[in-house]
């Protein structure tokens, strides 16, 4: 039935993308460090430049000279417009679909907190906080697509004690937990004016029914692992390789039709549109990083990686409903594939108070042109990227970093389960553009 397709929490997850403006592939966010995002993040596992390293490589927490605080908040405004191609009914001989084109991009606030406290020589602890997965995307309740998506609002909270210390003069290691905590919440629009139309003519008060709505909400705590290590090759070069494990998340939560006043509660009850109880799964998944980092010179220096994730993990995502005969069950096929991500950048120090930063970046989608829906409707991506830091004294140092993601235009075309069978067919414009600004405080 189509309206099974509307708690596909996979449709859910996938929206992270922040609808396919998201911030890094997938629904992975990229935006955990603000030096980082002014060289789009090139060869981020090497640099090591302030305490965000416990996310990217915490043996990069050898190479702090003191015990620091870094608090960053980062701006993200995707646009992501819609255009119609035909989108249509084939239930109702093709008619076109009603509604408006729609624009999925809301300004997004992604903060990140890192306290990084040396020990001794040798070791250093540190721990984050920060949002690795996440979205926030809403079209209006009458675009064309409603009934492929309204709402899509994921969150994570991300606790990442770690430690780094050095296990030769040349060779850092480190190992961090994460603790993290998943909160989802998913609504789009159920047609129940052409269920009333077609397959139960005479049933509702009126053959055109309104739209009714399902909400989906679930969350879980689960936790995993981060380790990386850092190797000083020259006095010149250090190349780094990190590694985040996956997260196996099952969720539990609810879900909730609202119905059309002119829809009998009991034709509807009888129809398998019930409230309840609901759990899924999803396992976000492992990446890795090769970097490296060379200075040139007492001013300038260079850096270049290439990270890998696991998308092939995501090759479906089923909602269980405690009721068997519920609306609410339902499972999806995404088939994603593994993704790569490329970048090269560099720093500048420009004297003793003002540094900058600039770099660009390759980042691959891992969603192939048949399994695109209106939740992430992702493609490649192109990152430029600019940044600057201000030393404002010796124990505090301000950090901006700007961002344009150019998207590949997606394309789209997305069908619900029969007998429904609303096919949305269409192409979006999409960006990114990504602020960020940084408070760094050291404790000499």
């Amino acid at each position: 039935m189509a309206q099974h397709k509307t708690l596909k929490i996979s449709a859910l997850l996938i929206a992270s993308a922040f609808s396919t403006l998201t911030y890094g592939a997938g629904f992975a966010v990229a935006e955990q460090s603000v030096t980082g995002l002014g060289r789009a993040f090139a060869g981020q596992a090497a640099v090591a430049e302030d305490a965000s390293t416990i996310f990217f490589n915490p043996a990069g927490l050898t190479y702090l000279t003191h015990s620091q605080i870094a608090q960053g908040l980062n701006f993200i405004l995707p646009q992501s417009e819609f255009n119609d191609n035909g989108s249509n009914a084939p239930a109702l001989g093709g008619a076109p679909l009603g509604g408006r084109e729609g624009d999925a991009g809301n300004l997004a606030i992604v903060p990140n907190l890192y306290y990084a406290h040396r020990l001794n020589d040798d070791v250093v602890l540190g721990i984050g906080v920060n949002a690795p997965f996440g979205l926030v995307t809403e079209y209006s309740d009458n675009w064309i697509g409603r009934y492929q998506a309204i709402k899509s609002d994921l969150l994570t909270i991300n606790i990442n004690p770690s430690i780094g210390f050095k296990a030769t003069e040349r060779l850092s290691l480190g190992f961090g937990i994460n603790l993290q905590y998943i909160d989802l919440e998913l609504t789009q629009a159920v047609d129940f004016g052409t269920i009333c139309a077609s397959a139960l003519v005479g049933a509702c008060a009126a053959p055109l029914a309104n739209d009714g709505k399902v909400k989906l909400t679930a969350d879980d705590w689960s936790w995993g692992f981060n380790l990386g290590l850092m190797f000083q090759a020259t006095d010149a070069t250090r190349v780094a390789v990190t590694y985040r494990s996956k997260i196996e998340h099952n969720l539990t939560g609810k879900g909730k039709f609202s119905i059309p006043t002119n829809v009998p509660g009991a034709l509807a009850g009888a129809l398998g549109f019930n409230d309840g109880a609901i759990s899924g799964s999803v396992a976000l998944p492992e990446s890795a990083s090769l970097a490296i980092h060379h200075q040139v010179n007492d001013k300038w220096a260079v850096m270049a990686d290439a990270s890998w994730t696991r998308w092939e993990r995501f090759k479906e995502l089923a909602i269980v409903a405690a009721d068997p005969t519920s609306k609410l069950n339902s499972t999806k096929e995404e088939n994603w594939e593994n993704s790569m991500r490329y970048g090269i950048g560099l720093t500048y120090a420009h004297n003793d108070k003002w540094t900058f930063r600039g770099g660009i970046a390759y980042d691959e989608t891992p969603i192939s042109d048949a399994y695109r829906t209106a939740r992430i409707p992702g493609e490649d991506r192109k990152w430029v990227a600019v940044g600057a830091s201000y030393k404002y004294s010796d124990r505090v140092t301000i950090d901006a970093g700007y961002t344009h993601i150019f998207v590949s235009n997606p394309e789209i075309d997305e069908s619900l389960d029969l007998p429904l069978n609303h096919e949305l067919v269409g192409d979006y414009d999409a960006s990114v553009d990504i602020l960020g600004v940084q408070m760094r405080w050291l404790f000499l």
